[in-house]
């Protein structure tokens, strides 16, 4: 059964009113070079025969630019949005023999095997800080020997004068691109429902996962992307 905090996300994303595919670079400051540095972090050979697992697919963005990349990649695709698996599912038809999606709450599931790497991107703040924590020592354990994990996500800061400013510097950012409707479910979807957590909270919880190599490799406001490998 679904959790009010889970309802209230799947909800949002769901919405007629939210178009993520349309909306994206307006919601996401830099969202196109904090998908490219994710994708620029995968350390393996361009060929190479990997097992991929994206957690928080959503419409297939991050997804699609991977499998470009990596033409001998399988892709396996986790999301509980019906409206953005649909969008995902037709912007990688061409690689669809090469990807498998699932519908589903990732905090809630086995992942179906081990990966060699698995990603995020702008994801994992929409769930619960213990839900978060919990996911990160799952994700360690579903990743091959040497595995990597990467993620991109919202942060906080540790200062609460600095998390003022962010919070100034986002809602300016969305007032500056949404409007009606549109504005004012993200407003509330940004400062009601989001739960990012602080950067060092999240490394933190990599070295409690005993994950043996962790990096911060790129940053911007209240954004960062980092890495850990197995």
């Amino acid at each position: 059964m679904e959790n009010n905090h889970t309802k209230k996300i799947k909800d949002h994303f769901n919405s007629k009113e939210i178009d993520y595919d349309v909306c994206a670079n307006n919601v996401v400051p830099r969202n196109e070079e904090l998908h490219n540095v994710i994708v620029s972090s995968i350390n393996h050979n361009k060929n190479s025969k990997i097992r991929i697992l994206d957690l928080g697919i959503g419409t297939g963005l991050g997804a699609w630019k991977i499998l470009n990349e990596f033409p001998n990649a399988h892709l396996t695709g986790i999301d509980f949005s019906s409206k953005m698996l649909k969008r995902c599912k037709e912007r990688l038809a061409l690689f669809k023999k090469r990807v498998t999606l699932i519908e589903a709450d990732f905090n809630k599931i086995d992942f179906p095997e081990k990966y060699d790497v698995i990603v995020s991107a702008v994801t994992i703040h929409n769930s619960k800080i213990e839900q978060q924590n919990k996911l990160i020592f799952k994700i360690y354990e579903s990743l091959s020997n040497n595995g990597i994990f990467i993620n991109g996500d919202f942060i906080k800061s540790s200062s609460e004068h600095i998390n003022l400013k962010l919070k100034k510097f986002y809602e300016n950012f969305l007032r500056n691109k949404l409007k009606g409707i549109e504005l004012k479910k993200w407003l509330r979807h940004a400062f009601e429902e989001d739960k990012p957590t602080e950067l060092e909270t999240q490394i933190n919880w990599l070295m409690q996962a005993k994950f043996r190599r962790i990096e911060c490799i790129w940053r911007y406001m209240n954004l960062a992307v980092y890495y850990g490998i197995k």
